[in-house]
């Protein structure tokens, strides 16, 4: 019983290493550039059920993106610096960010281990707002499109699309906001005409992908029923047309 209570008191994982990559970059802040970062995490302490290097991938990328946003804060120097995630069945629980300084070589501590590994390079992001709270779309109108939410830290309800939908980070004139923090202002543009959907890029600082596919800003690109759209940290899957 009290071992379940500490648990409960216990910051998340994803709080656990936010705070592991902040403080790794702290430690540089000084020298005005930001290391490379490892990260190495216990199995014993991933969601059950989930695929390790699913998992691991999709934590490099939050905690990339996270690391990024925080060096820009700072004004700290980030170009072609990586975020690394190490998972270790060790049966202890245990998560570990490591800084890994330009002076140090690029060893591998896992060489003899079977473990899932994930490197993703820093981009630049979105200046950091406030998360606005989720939106309620309502009820798909007569010929909508309907763009289900896969993953987001903000978004519960799906988008609907009938005509023309901007969205991005914040509420202003003609947006549907998000409250993703790594959208843009005007991120990019849905557009439903006679049942085709296409999203349009609005040259967005951290870019918009179809099935994990940059598409270049200002250029329409048609989405199929099943495609994925990234935003930031949110992902939409085109599940009806109109």
């Amino acid at each position: 019983m009290i071992n379940a209570f500490r648990k409960l008191l216990r910051p998340t994982l994803r709080h656990q290493l936010e705070d592991g990559v902040r403080e790794a970059l702290r430690r540089y802040a000084d020298r005005r550039t930001a290391p490379d970062l490892r990260v190495y995490v216990s199995t014993d302490l991933m969601p059950p059920g989930m695929s390790p290097s699913m998992w691991a991938r999709d934590e490099a990328d939050h905690l990339r993106r996270f690391a990024a946003q925080w060096a820009q804060d700072n004004g700290i120097a980030r170009a072609g610096l990586r975020v690394e995630v190490i998972l270790l069945d060790t049966k202890r629980e245990f998560a570990h960010v490591k800084p890994l300084g330009l002076e140090e070589p690029r060893a591998d501590p896992a060489a003899a281990s079977n473990v899932p590994r994930v490197e993703r390079p820093l981009v630049p992001e979105a200046p950091r707002a406030a998360p606005a709270p989720a939106p309620a779309y309502g009820a798909p109108a007569g010929g909508a499109a309907v763009l289900q939410v896969v993953s987001s830290e903000t978004l519960r309800e799906p988008l609907h699309v009938t005509g023309e939908v901007i969205v991005g980070r914040k509420p202003e004139p003609g947006v549907q906001a998000t409250g993703d923090r790594y959208m843009s202002g005007r991120h990019a543009r849905f557009r439903n005409v006679g049942g085709r959907v296409s999203v349009t890029d609005l040259d967005s600082k951290n870019r918009t992908y179809v099935n994990e596919q940059p598409i270049p800003p200002h250029q329409e690109r048609p989405l199929n029923a099943g495609d994925t759209v990234r935003m930031g940290n949110t992902v939409l899957r085109l599940v009806q047309g109109g």
